[in-house]
């Protein structure tokens, strides 16, 4: 039976402020949305950034708004400098009238997660977990909680009346940000330095659609802070496009989620990949590796996400 969870914090505050890292992609806007909104949260401390796979392009772009929040004392690790450039061309209009350079500034992103990342720590990822598998891979990373936006409950774990219409009848289905390094989900799933997994998967988090309501809603507030100002000029850039009437929130939910567990409904299971079809699924199980969410509190959610912020 899928409970909710009062979660207790202690151990990852220091001075009233949770200890959290961030992994990102920028290969879609919510995960910089993520990021813009773990910079101001009054609840949350952001020790480091990790990017995948963390291209030259990407590193200029996230240091440029690293600026912006004066944090640019921020650890800034990457996968692999070398790959294909790999920012969006939607974050190239968020700012286009200032001059974003590349730049290879960053440090080894598995180094960056095993310097400041312990039990002490909240670990948020958006992307592939390519860096924290790697960190893993050293047999000496330690972390409290990870947070990872991935993965799939289906049909036999979400109960009837809270299944997407799109995932009806499914019991696997593919995950964009598990797929893209199942060598790599699987050494996570796997290893037992992390002491608890919560994953915010897409059964939830392709029903958390930011709409053009949402953007009303954060209208009345945005002035309380730079980092609501700053998502609502990301959101209102992204909703004047031709055809845009919202966003799937899926990363902004995860992070949401790592800040009061009790917004989810969450499922012990065993999250493992079907090896012929390559796609995700969960069961139940005496051995469960992760904790799945399975229903979320759309109110406590907005609640969170449109706090008052610091910045």
């Amino acid at each position: 039976m899928a409970t909710s969870i009062v979660s207790n914090y202690d151990q990852f505050l220091i001075d009233g402020r949770l200890q959290i890292v961030f992994d990102m992609e920028t290969g879609d806007p919510d995960d910089f949305v993520t990021l813009l909104f773990l910079l101001g949260h009054p609840l949350v401390y952001l020790k480091a950034v990790t990017i995948v796979p963390g291209t030259p392009d990407q590193i200029g772009f996230i240091r440029y708004v690293l600026n912006r929040f004066n944090r640019n004392d921020l650890p800034l690790g990457v996968f692999d400098m070398n790959a294909k450039p790999a920012l969006s061309k939607f974050h190239l209009k968020i700012y286009e009238n200032e001059t974003i350079e590349e730049s290879r500034n960053a440090l080894d992103g598995s180094q960056v997660l095993l310097t400041h990342c312990n039990e002490q720590t909240i670990l948020i990822c958006g992307g592939p977990l390519k860096n924290v598998a790697k960190a893993i891979q050293t047999g000496e990373f330690r972390l409290g909680r990870l947070v990872a936006q991935g993965g799939f409950a289906g049909d036999n774990i979400v109960p009837k009346e809270k299944r997407l219409d799109k995932f009806q009848g499914r019991i696997t289905c593919p995950t964009f940000n598990l797929n893209a390094d199942s060598i790599g989900a699987q050494i996570v799933l796997n290893y037992n330095g992390i002491k608890e997994k919560y994953f915010v998967s897409k059964n939830v988090c392709h029903g958390v659609i930011y709409t053009r309501e949402t953007h009303n809603q954060l209208k009345k507030v945005k002035d309380q802070s730079q980092s609501l100002e700053e998502i609502y000029h990301v959101m209102s850039v992204y909703l004047d496009r031709p055809g845009k009437k919202g966003k799937a929130f899926h990363d902004p939910l995860a992070a949401c989620c790592a800040i009061d567990l009790s917004i989810g409904k969450w499922q012990d299971v065993k999250l493992y990949m079907d090896k012929r079809t390559k796609e995700w699924g969960s069961i139940l199980s005496d051995q469960p590796n992760v904790k799945i969410i399975v229903d979320y509190n759309e109110q406590k959610f907005l609640s969170t996400l449109f706090a008052s912020h610091i910045c």
